[in-house]
């Protein structure tokens, strides 16, 4: 069934108004009429199902025929901290984070990163990559769309983090991701292409910020962390409690 997410304040006790580019989504691209039925959520973990009654030039009118809270939301918070990739690298991060269950991904510079941030290109990145992480909630039935933040750089992302906070580094051979226990909040770094610098890594250790392996192969940057993802997933919701 097609979802679609709209601001709460598009959602009374009965009616749903869908706007904008779900409207002409609905109309237009799926060619939906009147009596077919989609989930709509609040991007607050409240889906609504509901039947189309109305559709207009540029507004889709439901009536709700039930509220339930979304079930596909993770029982914790994972931040990903991620060094930019180059080309589409970043695209393919964003949508299997979201799948993974991310709540939210802070883009940064470090050292070693081959892309780089033009001046003024940033608003248009980071509005076309909340597009990305829209459309993979909307696919994987998550309740709400996790926030893609500003870019920064590795040192402001260190001070951000918290919870349990840890970086992934392929040279680290005493902690393993398998080690973490389960938590209410993640914060967890992966580099870029060429991998975070020794200087990096002490920078992150003062901060608190400790290295951990993810095993004995060397992931890409685009992998890693799904990897790590799909690890916090096992531990805190697969696993018998």
């Amino acid at each position: 069934m097609q979802k679609f997410f709209v601001n709460t304040c598009d959602i009374d006790q009965k009616v749903v108004v869908i706007s904008g580019n779900n409207a002409k989504h609905v109309s237009f691209s799926l060619r939906m009429v009147p009596g077919e039925r989609i989930v709509v959520c609040d991007g607050r973990g409240t889906d609504c199902l509901c039947e189309i009654t109305r559709i207009t030039a540029d507004s889709v009118f439901c009536d709700v025929i039930e509220k339930k809270q979304n079930e596909a939301e993770p029982p914790y918070q994972a931040v990903l901290y991620q060094a930019l990739a180059k080309g589409e690298k970043m695209d393919y991060i964003i949508q299997k984070a979201v799948e993974f269950g991310v709540a939210e991904i802070v883009p940064f510079e470090s050292s070693r990163c081959i892309a780089k941030l033009r001046e003024g290109s940033a608003e248009k990145k980071i509005a076309r990559w909340q597009r990305i992480a829209e459309e993979a909630a909307k696919q994987c039935g998550r309740g709400v769309i996790p926030k893609i933040a500003e870019p920064t750089t590795f040192e402001r992302a260190l001070k951000m983090a918290d919870g349990v906070s840890f970086i992934c580094y392929e040279s680290e051979e005493q902690r393993s991701v398998s080690e973490l226990e389960r938590a209410e909040k993640y914060s967890f770094f992966i580099g870029p292409e060429g991998g975070f610098s020794p200087e990096e890594i002490e920078l992150s250790k003062a901060a608190g910020i400790l290295p951990v392996s993810l095993g004995r192969r060397i992931l890409r940057t685009e992998s890693a962390s799904g990897f790590v993802l799909a690890c916090l997933s096992y531990k805190n919701e697969l696993i018998d409690k």
